[in-house]
C-alpha cells in the first residue's frame, strides 16, 4: 500500500541527468526487464511522442517525454533531513506498462517495488476548516490516471521533461498543475516546501508534497467554477472532476464495489451554470489511502495544521 516514506524535509536537491531513461537504457538508468517487455509487447515506443504527433496521425493519445527518479537518497543531521534525487526524462508510457503488469494481479509488494520505474510526481495538500471542523480540499480525477476517484491533493501532476531545465522543476510543475488544474495561481496558495514523499510505487510513481497555508476556499472554488465553466462551454475535457472536502479526522477507508473508498464527503461538480454541491461515496487513490494513514497517527494532524497556518 501507499505510504508516506520521508516525512519533515528540509531540502530537496535535484540531479537532472541528461539523457533519457529509455526502455532499452542500462546501467543506473535501466527499467526491470518485466516493464521493458510489456512495453514493447503494447508497442509503446510505436505511439505518437507529442500531441502534434498524434494530430497529424489522428491519435487521441500519445507518450510524452515526462520524468522519473534514477535515486533518492536521504541525509539526515540530527533534526535536519535533505533528500538528494537523480531525474531523467521519461516516457509517460514506461509507467503504464508497469501498471499494465499489475493490473494482472500476479504481483507482490516485493516485485511491484522492483518494478516501479518511479515516474516523478509532485502535489499541494490543502487543510481547511469550515464550520469548526477541518479537511483537505481535495480534486477528484477527471481526464487522467484513476479518473473519478479522489486525490487528497488539490493539486497533482507529472513532472514533465520540459520543466527539467527550469531553477526548480519540482515548484515550476506545481506552478503549471495549478493552473492547468484549478486556474489557480500557485502564489495564492501560500505553499511550503516540499515535506514530505509518498511512495505510490504500487501505481509506478513517487509524488514529493508540499502544503498550502491560510488556504481560502471560496476563492478556490470560485477560480475553480470560473475556470471549468469556460472549459465545458469549449467542451474541453476537465482534468479534475470536481472538488472534495476530505475530513482530516476520523476518516476510514471501506470496501466499495471497485475498491477501497471513503463515505458521505462532500463533493463540488462543475457544471455549464456554476458548481454544484452534494454528497457521494468515492474509491480514493493509493496517494490519498497514504494520507488517510499518515494522518491516523498522533501529532500528524496537528503537524499539517501548523503548516497549514493553523
Amino acid at each position: 500500500m501507499a505510504q508516506i516514506t520521508i516525512e519533515n524535509i528540509e531540502n530537496i536537491m535535484l540531479n537532472v541527468l541528461p539523457w533519457e531513461r529509455r526502455f532499452d537504457s542500462e546501467g543506473n538508468l535501466a527499467i526491470h526487464p518485466a516493464v521493458k517487455n510489456k512495453y514493447l509487447e503494447k508497442g509503446y515506443d510505436f505511439m505518437p511522442k507529442s500531441r502534434d504527433e498524434a494530430d497529424a496521425r489522428g491519435q487521441s493519445s500519445f507518450n510524452g517525454l515526462m520524468s522519473s527518479f534514477t535515486s533518492i537518497r536521504t541525509y539526515t543531521e540530527k533534526d535536519r533531513k535533505v533528500v538528494v534525487v537523480d531525474i531523467a526524462p521519461t516516457r509517460y508510457l514506461i509507467g503504464q506498462a508497469m501498471r499494465d503488469i499489475v493490473k494482472t494481479g500476479n504481483c507482490n509488494d516485493t516485485l511491484i517495488a522492483e518494478m516501479s520505474p518511479d515516474m516523478a510526481n509532485v502535489s499541494l495538500i490543502a487543510p481547511v476548516k469550515l464550520n469548526g471542523n477541518y479537511y483537505l480540499l481535495s480534486q477528484i480525477k477527471g481526464k487522467a490516471l484513476g479518473s473519478g476517484e479522489v486525490h487528497a491533493g488539490l493539486v497533482a501532476g507529472n513532472v514533465d521533461a520540459k520543466y527539467l531545465y527550469t531553477e526548480n522543476p519540482l515548484t515550476t510543475t506545481l506552478k503549471a498543475e495549478c493552473s492547468e488544474e484549478l486556474g489557480l495561481n500557485l502564489s495564492y496558495l501560500s505553499s511550503s516546501s516540499f515535506i514530505f514523499m509518498v511512495d505510490e510505487r504500487e501505481t509506478g510513481q513517487v509524488n514529493f508534497a508540499c502544503v498550502a497555508k491560510n488556504v481560502n476556499t471560496d476563492q478556490v472554488l470560485t477560480t475553480y467554477q470560473t475556470d471549468t465553466k469556460n472549459k465545458l462551454g469549449k467542451n474541453e475535457p476537465l482534468e479534475v472532476m470536481a472538488l472534495a472536502n476530505l475530513p482530516i479526522a476520523g476518516i476510514a477507508l471501506v470496501p466499495l464495489e471497485n475498491g477501497e473508498g471513503v463515505k458521505n464527503i462532500t463533493c463540488f461538480k462543475p457544471t455549464t451554470i456554476g458548481l454544484k454541491s452534494c454528497i457521494e461515496d468515492r474509491v480514493v487513490r493509493p496517494y490519498t489511502q497514504a494520507i488517510i494513514e499518515y494522518l491516523s497517527r498522533k501529532g500528524n494532524i496537528d503537524f499539517l495544521l501548523e503548516k497549514g497556518g493553523f
